[in-house]
């Protein structure tokens, strides 16, 4: 943006030239005059005052746009930076959730092989209680039968 108000400028200062310059001067606008002719050279002085203004106002301009310019890089250097904080405090939230959630993690998987533990404890226990209940039961099974089949029952027929 900056370069085209320049070339505009630029324009504009080659046409005020290039105007002087087709008004049948050789010298690019200007007449060295001598001090009886004051009329040519006030108009010659004033035809660079004009090309003075005009330059200094394409400075001015320039000037102007890039305090413009500077002022909006340090908006959006600071829109940047309060972005970043924005991100960063968001970034340590996070953080602080995941360390809370790993360690809820951690505590569960604890309780979960505890759990595991006892479940493993009490399985061992039945198992091995109804073992004997079966096993004993087998061999009162077996003396049944055997008396039975013996005919010691005391049973009177």
């Amino acid at each position: 943006m900056a370069n085209s108000a320049s070339e505009e400028i630029g324009v504009s200062l080659r046409q005020s030239v290039s105007e002087h310059a087709g008004s049948g001067r050789t010298d690019g606008g200007f007449v060295l005059v001598s001090n009886n002719d004051r009329s040519g050279a006030a108009r010659d002085w004033s035809a660079a005052l004009d090309l003075v203004r005009e330059a200094s106002e394409a400075i001015r301009i320039r000037d102007e746009r890039a305090t413009e310019m500077e002022i909006e890089h340090r908006l959006d250097a600071e829109r940047a930076s309060e972005e970043i904080r924005s991100l960063q405090e968001q970034l340590d939230e996070a953080e602080v959730r995941l360390a809370e959630t790993e360690a809820r993690v951690r505590l569960a998987e604890a309780r979960a092989a505890e759990a595991e533990t006892w479940l493993a404890k009490m399985h061992d226990t039945i198992v091995g209680s109804f073992g004997q209940v079966l096993s004993s039961e087998d061999s009162a099974e077996a003396e049944l039968r055997a008396a039975l089949a013996s005919g010691r029952l005391g049973i009177d027929e």
